[in-house]
């Protein structure tokens, strides 16, 4: 790493810096800022009774009521806009974002040239609304949110002019923290004056903004003022710890190394008690292989449970852990998870290094005070329950993987999830099925066999009995229907025999046997059995084709003589031969039902046999669910069969239940197990520490001896942060309130995680990363990075001194901390999951499996059959950028019970391709409420808001996933009736995939599309070939491997060498002479496979935009 490179990630940083509410605070046009004073159109005096409030009392809570004026419009959707964000980032953030900065420092940048208009003080608000009234919003402040200065700010004005103001808060504001007065504020300003030379107001007084920034501007850059605003808006997170980090860095560049060259490899136990498929645990077990592993999590694919079971087994090895994401969301799952086996007290959250100080404090008092007791437990059994366990689990692991290739295709994963659905029952409960010869496709497909044949012949016998005669008679059947018609002549033609034997053999006796025109008789019967034999052993179709076959037989045979015949015997064989054949002719409908089943060429011998035996099975141990018996059958013999014939697998089927033993044990033992090793750590740690008191003068709840006032949460934790580590080994914060709050030391953490990496800035975690000796990097390739990457790359400016080198330029300009990592070029290793959890029906992640994850995902079955994706068509009007048709019938659909599932509601969240169709939902839900005031409404708004629901743009839904996901595509014809194929980010060239693979992977149970696109557009090509004559369709993917792994490579070169390039994919059938003997194999002429193509190359030319369709069958 050189300079150049740190130089470049700070000028990222201050573009980002320089275009947030912290330096640039104009209301202007911003949907999430308001101008205090406008809340005066709704109430009059709102600002002057707020401010007075805001000045006066600890906490306070004001009213503000929509008037549902048309006067009022702009500044009521503001408010409510406001409400709606601020909800989603505490969702994701955990700390509310709303927040008053007041007053604004206006000051033109020495650097850009730019005038900042940046608050100098920020109180933290919340906003909600009222269960009772829709109408109603509730602006509050709490006691814990006292004002801030803008740090921001002032690292900014350190940067540009070197001016320190860092004490002029402290210098200015009496002792009591709760509430800022504006005299305070006016000896603050007068601090400021004496480094800055300000133009400031005595008196109190609130200015409104004007409309433009031009005045303001202008102004501002004769000298800096004081502009007496109030800003209202949504303050994300302060970057002032990063930002400090990066001075750091620069000015000390030298004393950095940039990589841990020495890492105690810590692992010495790779066990895990977390449950954990194959590829999870090998993340675990290679946790320390090199120092940054990359975890690739598709979506649903487990990435909090690998994250878990990493954290448990570090605690395990006497580890301590960062973990780093900047969606609480995210972290809150691993604490719950953490939580849930016994591990919370060792993990602390750090989201506000104000708020969450006092919850630290507190925590670390009590310990000293009374450290609680490690609970009892058997050690002896534990520690044996481990070394059985790792035995087994090493067998089972290994077992799994030699199921892997068996179940490539199919939809089953190969842990845990088996085991419970067996629910416990034992081997004998089910009937084996030979894993190695049928797949989960073949399974289905033979229970749909089984299904037709009994509803078509209607009972379990005649299927028998029809699969009998098939076997021993007809396996060369080509001709049914002629077959039939001859088999009905012949029998009637042996009955005739029958009776013409039988009369003359007692009639006449040998004479009979003697007589020359028997002999003829004698010819036919013989030609007869002689056709029969041949039948059996070749085809059935020569059979009695013309009525001369027996007059040739008698020709052929006339002046043969035949003696000694045996006509018992001819008439024994005669009657067996009729029985068949009138079995056959009785059972015509039924048998023709077998029949076509044969023909159509979908089972095996295996698989014909295996369906005797299972219909015997079922009818004789009387299963009435046929289908589940027979994939839980399934399931079990996965787990008891294997393709490797190695001695260390032949126990293996009994010892499940060991396995399962001790793994219960271990994970209801485990939790004791880590919690009595660092509760001996804590108590060396306060030990260590000296007495009591030492603790709580660091640990200061108020000033004293010590400590001259409060210390801050970065000063308790700098003064000694080994202590810390060693009372909290688990530890998970934001990348900001990271370097906010931690020394930048190289490596102070044995192991630090970074989850959700594809949304985390490079030049907002590398300080992060730094302070970490193995570097553990979770997320996905193929979904997005920080929204923000969507716009142009950065423009470098030219350096003087040296030119930067191309590969700098090129980390530096990595779109993300995943981008960077996996385009490092040593000591990394990238490990893959593989089995999807979150999807509750395969459909839902089918699509995504097959094009963006070469089909290497294992999806979970579905337990039962219901439309996992269903189609709305809306035939809407695209205007001004939104579409109303298609939001009046989302709100319809939430509000009505077509959203709930099996009587009850899920979780919903709904997205839009662009910013202005997420407003205008939400506006309209807004409005809806309003028109629509009554209990019913407000029971189920509160309801869906009490399920997290969420209206978002396509750019801001990762990470999210709610049971029943609705696409609003926006886009339709205009009011002129034209459609124009533009469909906002998804046709960004680079990125557009990425949105498309987030957007149809978030939905756990069901998927809702509302579209007006017309469907005249959407098969362009397709209808240009069909058209023609020539049958085409949409399909999902490029097919199987191969041909998803061409496709996909042709769209890796377009995205990295031919950018701005198209690419697709045709498949092409089967010629005839290809598929003879394959019943219902698709195929084409060479001609029409010609025209086809030369159609398909032709549109492609003379259509500029591409169209979009979500749909299509699987090829």
């Amino acid at each position: 790493m050189n300079i150049n490179f740190l130089n470049l990630l700070v000028e990222k940083l201050n573009v980002g810096s320089m275009r947030s509410i912290y330096l640039s605070a104009m209301p202007g046009r911003y949907r999430a800022r308001m101008d205090l004073s406008d809340f005066d159109k709704i109430n009059p005096d709102f600002s002057k009774i707020f401010f007075e409030n805001l000045f006066t009392k600890k906490d306070f809570s004001m009213k503000i009521r929509m008037t549902n004026e048309e006067k009022n419009q702009s500044v009521e959707r503001k408010i409510q806009y406001l409400f709606n964000e601020n909800i989603n980032i505490l969702r994701e953030e955990g700390v509310n974002s709303l927040a008053l900065g007041y007053p604004i420092l206006v000051k033109q940048n020495n650097k850009t040239k730019s005038v900042m208009k940046s608050p100098l003080f920020i109180w933290k608000l919340d906003i909600t609304r009222s269960k009772s009234d829709m109408n109603e919003f509730i602006i509050s402040k709490d006691e814990n949110s006292a004002a801030e200065i803008n740090k921001v700010l002032l690292m900014q004005l350190l940067s540009d002019d070197k001016t320190d103001l860092s004490s002029v808060y402290e210098a200015g504001k009496d002792e009591d923290d709760s509430v800022l007065t504006f005299d305070e504020i006016k000896n603050i300003l007068s601090e400021i004056n004496k480094k800055l030379k300000i133009e400031y107001s005595e008196e109190f007084k609130i200015e409104k903004f004007p409309e433009n920034a031009e005045k303001i501007d202008e102004k501002g850059k004769s000298a800096p003022f004081i502009f007496y605003g109030g800003v209202l808006g949504l303050f994300k997170r302060q970057n002032e710890g990063i930002i400090q980090d990066f001075n750091t860095l620069t000015e000390n560049f030298s004393q950095f190394k940039f990589n841990v060259s020495e890492r105690d490899d810590f692992q010495l136990n790779k066990n895990t008690s977390i449950s954990t498929d194959p590829s999870q645990q090998n993340v675990v077990e290679t946790l320390t292989d090199s120092q940054y592993k990359i975890i690739q999590g598709p979506p649903g694919t487990g990435k909090s449970q690998t994250l878990t079971a990493i954290i448990t087994n570090s605690l395990e090895n006497g580890a301590n852990i960062l973990i780093v994401c900047e969606k609480k969301t995210a972290l809150d799952v691993i604490y719950e998870k953490l939580t849930d086996i016994g591990l919370g007290d060792l993990t602390v959250m750090l989201n506000d290094p104000v708020k969450d100080r006092r919850d630290i404090v507190k925590r670390v008092r009590d310990l000293a005070e009374n450290l609680p007791k490690t609970e009892q437990f058997d050690e002896a059994k534990y520690e044996y329950s481990v070394m059985e366990y790792k035995a087994l689990k090493e067998k089972y692991n290994n077992h799994q993987k030699s199921l892997e290739e068996n179940m490539k295709n199919t939809n089953l994963t190969v842990n845990d999830a088996m085991l419970n659905l067996l629910g416990g029952k034992e081997y004998q409960d089910y009937y084996h099925v030979d894993t190695e010869k049928n797949n989960t496709d073949t399974v289905y497909r033979i229970l749909d066999i089984v299904d037709r044949l009994l509803n078509k012949i209607g009972t379990i016998d005649k299927i028998r009995k029809f699969e009998g005669i098939y076997n021993e008679k007809f396996k060369n059947i080509q001709s049914y229907e002629v077959f039939f018609e001859e088999t009905s002549n012949t029998l009637n033609d042996a009955k005739k025999m029958i009776n013409f034997i039988k009369d003359n053999t007692s009639k006449y006796g040998k004479q009979f046997e003697e007589f020359f025109g028997v002999n003829k008789l004698k010819v036919s019967i013989f030609s007869i059995f002689n056709s029969k034999v041949k039948s059996i052993k070749n085809a059935w179709e020569d059979i009695y084709k013309n009525s001369g076959k027996i007059s040739a037989y008698n020709d052929k045979y006339l002046d043969k003589k035949f003696t000694n015949h045996d006509y018992g015997k001819y008439e024994k064989e005669l009657e067996e031969f009729s029985e068949i054949l009138n079995e056959i002719v009785d059972n015509r409908n039924g048998f023709m039902s077998f029949i076509d089943e044969k023909k159509s060429g979908e089972i095996t011998r295996e698989e014909e046999a295996f369906i005797n035996n299972f219909i015997k099975y079922v009818e004789e141990n009387k299963i009435e669910d046929r289908k589940e018996f027979l994939k839980l059958s399934y399931y079990y013999s996965l787990l008891q069969n294997s393709n490797v014939k190695s001695e260390m697998y032949r126990d293996y089927s009994v010892n499940i239940g060991k396995l399962l033993e001790y793994d219960k044990f271990i994970i209801d033992n485990q939790k004791y197990q880590i919690k009595k090793n660092w509760q001996e750590t804590r108590r060396r740690a306060l030990g260590s520490m000296g007495k009591e008191d030492n603790i709580k003068m660091l640990y200061n709840l108020r000033k004293n001896a010590k400590y001259g006032k409060i210390n801050t949460l970065r000063e308790i934790i700098g003064t000694d942060v080994e202590f810390f580590k060693k009372i909290f080994p688990v530890i998970m914060t934001d990348p900001n309130t990271c370097s906010a709050v931690f020394p930048l030391q190289e490596g102070i953490f044995d192991l630090v995680i970074f989850d959700e990496a594809s949304q985390l800035k490079l030049e907002e975690v590398l300080p992060s990363m730094m302070r970490g000796k193995y570097k553990i990097v979770s997320g996905d390739i193929h979904q997005m990075p920080p929204s923000n990457y969507f716009g142009a790359e950065m423009d470098h400016k030219e350096t003087d001194n040296e030119e930067i080198d191309e590969e700098t330029l090129f980390l530096a300009d990595s779109e993300s901390l995943l981008d960077y990592v996996n385009n490092l070029n040593e000591d990394v290793v990238m490990s893959y999951l593989d089995f999807h959890y979150r999807s509750k029906h395969p459909k839902l992640i089918n699509f995504s499996n097959a094009a963006f994850y070469e089909s290497r995902l294992v999806p979970m079955p579905s337990k039962s059959e219901y439309t996992p994706i269903e189609y709305y068509k809306v035939d809407g009007v695209y205007k001004a950028r939104k579409n109303d048709d298609e939001a009046d019938k989302i709100i319809e659909h939430i509000f009505s019970d077509k959203i709930l599932i099996d009587g009850k509601l899920p979780s919903v969240g709904i997205v839009t391709l662009n910013l202005e169709q997420k407003t205008n939902i939400v506006n309209r839900i807004n409005s809806y409420l309003r028109e629509n005031d009554n209990e019913t409404v407000k029971n189920r708004y509160n309801e869906l808001l009490e399920k997290n629901m969420f209206v978002k743009n396509l750019e801001n839904v990762q990470g999210d996933e709610r049971d029943v996901m609705i696409f609003s595509t926006t886009f339709g014809k205009n009011e002129e009736g034209k459609f124009i194929q533009n469909f906002g980010p998804l046709n960004n060239q680079q990125k557009g995939y990425k949105l498309l693979n987030v957007l149809i992977t978030r939905a756990k149970y069901k998927f809702d599309v509302f579209t007006s696109i017309p469907e005249e557009n959407i098969n362009t090509w397709e209808n240009e070939i069909t058209k023609n004559g020539i049958p085409a369709s949409i399909s999902n993917t490029a097919g199987t491997f191969v041909c998803n792994h061409v496709f996909y490579g042709v769209r890796y070169l377009v995205e990295k060498k031919y950018k701005g390039k198209k690419s697709g994919f045709i498949h092409i059938p089967y010629l005839p002479e290809q598929v003879i003997g394959k019943a219902d194999t698709p195929s084409m002429s060479l001609d029409n496979i010609l025209k086809g193509i030369i159609i398909a190359i032709e549109t492609i030319f003379s259509v500029e935009n591409d169209i979009k369709k979500l749909g299509g069958s699987i090829c």
